[in-house]
């Protein structure tokens, strides 16, 4: 069947197929502002103002399929070319300024991946919460400093940083620093071979009060300051005992732990106790030898030049 106008306006009715006779006939349905393609009697593709409907008549959007679409490759947003969904053998990558980021794979074998910035580009991932806790976000992974933030920490500070509690349950929960098969509940391998002059880490506490000199020996006096350490006298040999890590008790005092003693330690051994010195604010491995010094061993020395392990003993002994 073929139509032939000449220019003008033709009004009919709906367009039917002449040689379908068998079953529900094949038409154009021309309604009231709206136009039907009917194969076999079934409206396939409808079409009013401003909306298009595929396998339904009250279309609800621009396009409207009611059923499945099937795309080759793309799915592109209209005007910005490199935003766009590309569908891939057993895989689907969701690109915005071109920049892929997040590909989701069913690998050969597993295990598949959903992977969040697929081409290393600067893309952090971010997950926020409700604001409750410590706030937003909930999680940050940071890709241009590879540290990642937990419970309200946008900008960690180290590899991880969480604003909160940490815990580990179960029936045998564990945690290894520098081990990967952790003993037992809490088991830290200790590596001070790097320490700077002067520097240490450990079990650091910041209360207190007083000027200090980072490396110098101290102890902790009736009034709550941080006092110079002598051997000469037992007032100044006995409680609580310290390493000033800086200028101040904010900077951290070191209670016990891994230090490099290289500026108030003298005559170090390796293998050898390390004691309070009769110098102010210092550490020797010689006994003192006066009348009425007080003998305290504050540590040991390690293998690694002016490096101690820091672990006051509390017992004292002055030499008559």
């Amino acid at each position: 069947m073929s139509y032939k106008w000449t220019t003008g306006s033709v009004y009919r009715g709906d367009l039917y197929y002449e040689d379908d006779r068998i079953g529900a006939p094949t038409y154009i349905d021309f309604g009231m502002d709206t136009i039907t393609l009917r194969p076999s009697g079934s409206a396939q593709l409808y079409v009013e103002d401003g909306k298009v409907g595929i396998g339904t008549t009250s279309p609800d959007y621009t396009l409207d399929v009611a059923g499945d679409i099937g795309v080759d490759q793309y799915i592109y947003h209209n005007g910005d070319a490199n935003t766009l969904i590309n569908f891939a053998d057993d895989k689907i990558i969701l690109k915005a300024g071109a920049k892929a980021m997040v590909t989701v794979e069913e690998k050969g074998t597993a295990p598949h991946e959903v992977t969040i910035n697929d081409g290393g580009n600067n893309i952090d991932f971010v997950v926020k919460g409700n604001g409750s806790n410590e706030g937003n976000p909930l999680l940050m992974c940071d890709a241009s400093t590879g540290r990642v933030g937990i419970n309200g920490v946008g900008t960690p500070a180290a590899e991880l940083e969480v604003d909160g509690t940490i815990v580990a349950s179960g029936t045998d929960p564990r945690i290894g620093v520098a081990t990967t098969s952790p003993k037992t509940g809490l088991d830290v391998h200790h590596n001070p071979t790097s320490l700077a002059d002067d520097t240490g880490g450990g079990d650091v506490v910041t209360f207190g009060t007083g000027n200090l000199t980072a490396g110098k020996l101290y102890f902790l006096n009736s009034s709550g300051a941080w006092a110079e350490t002598d051997a000469d006298a037992i007032a100044t040999s006995d409680g609580l005992l310290g390493i000033a890590l800086g200028s101040a008790p904010a900077n951290g005092i070191l209670l016990r732990g891994f230090f490099d003693a290289t500026t108030y330690l003298s005559n170090f051994v390796a293998g050898l106790p390390v004691y309070l010195s009769a110098t102010a604010a210092s550490m020797d491995t010689t006994l003192p030898s006066g009348t009425g010094d007080i003998v305290r061993c504050i540590g040991y020395c390690t293998t690694t030049a002016n490096v101690i392990y820091f672990c006051p003993e509390s017992t004292t002994l002055e030499l008559a």
